[in-house]
């Protein structure tokens, strides 16, 4: 993959996929990276077709593709006035750019072939687009097959909270975590947003408790001592990509009953408006495509925007 930050954003023209170009449009550390609008058109089902066998069908045929073709042009306007909206937000015109693809297979299936065809760096979505409209259902079919199966690229799932350029990092010390470091070091070095690097532990233990008496409680500080230096290291790594260390704060929370839990209330207290995950964590199973707390954030975060980084 070249090192250009390439970024591949989906849209449906839904008013929900407006407000991912509005979190485009605020989110300024992105306003200097190379952007696709994509979009998968969906033609008439191949049974309407069928109507060519009468007389009257070849009325309805014509108008049938004529359909077609209009959906084309609206979803040619939305993205141009997406464009021309990020343009006008502070991105420079030759770096958007936009792409239709006629629909051959499912939705999820042509993004992902758009991603193995192309270098892009990032995927962005929305939890839900113009077809899932129903109260309640907190991410659609679309984007929950794109969290599972786009393991390969970070994935962007745009939320709606106030943009506040303060960004929530899970540390746990796996290589996953580190990946999720090391991207937003990429992405945000030189720039003066604010980063929480949040460890959690579910266990309590002082620096001071005596070690080798207990099994136990020398298992706990073991494991404290390996976020201490996990929160260390982080703050190494934005610090050396450009982010001031005075925007930099490191959390260690102990007793908690959930991680995915304190971490959303963490972000919350902290009035974060992202949540930053490595796709797997110190559990790395092999057959998984995704970890157990990035899928609990995903899922129970709704406002949040969250980036999930293999």
């Amino acid at each position: 993959m070249s090192d250009e930050k390439k970024i591949l954003v989906a849209l449906d023209g839904s008013k929900r996929s407006t407000r991912t170009v509005d979190y485009l449009c605020r989110f300024k550390p992105f306003r200097n990276r190379k952007i696709t609008l994509f979009n998968i058109t969906t033609p008439v089902p191949e049974a309407y077709y069928d109507l060519t066998r009468d007389s009257f069908s070849k009325v309805a045929i014509s108008q049938v593709k004529a359909w077609e073709l209009g959906q084309r042009t609206i979803m040619t306007q939305f993205l141009e006035e997406a464009r021309q909206k990020m343009i006008a937000s502070g991105y420079a015109p030759n770096n958007i750019g936009f792409k239709l693809v006629g629909r051959e297979g499912g939705v999820a299936r042509g993004i992902l072939n758009e991603i193995r065809g192309n270098e892009y760096h990032t995927l962005v979505i929305r939890r839900r687009g113009n077809a899932n409209s129903i109260i309640g259902v907190t991410i659609g079919g679309v984007a929950a097959k794109l969290v599972e199966k786009a393991d390969k690229i970070p994935l962007i799932i745009a939320g709606t909270r106030e943009i506040r350029h303060y960004l929530c990092i899970a540390v746990d010390g796996s290589p996953g975590s580190r990946n999720a470091i090391q991207y937003t070091a990429d992405m945000m070095g030189k720039t003066d947003c604010r980063i929480l690097l949040c460890a959690i532990m579910r266990t309590t233990v002082a620096d001071s408790v005596p070690e080798g008496k207990d099994p136990f409680a020398d298992m706990a500080l073991h494991g404290k001592r390996i976020l201490d230096d996990a929160l260390i290291e982080a703050k190494e790594i934005l610090t050396r990509a450009g982010l001031p260390e005075s925007k930099i704060e490191t959390r260690l929370i102990q007793g908690a009953d959930s991680r995915a839990g304190a971490l959303l209330d963490t972000a919350r207290a902290a009035e974060c408006d992202t949540i930053v995950l490595g796709r797997k964590g110190v559990s790395d199973v092999e057959n998984f495509d995704l970890g157990r707390i990035p899928k609990k954030i995903i899922y129970a975060s709704r406002k949040f925007t969250i980036w999930l980084i293999p």
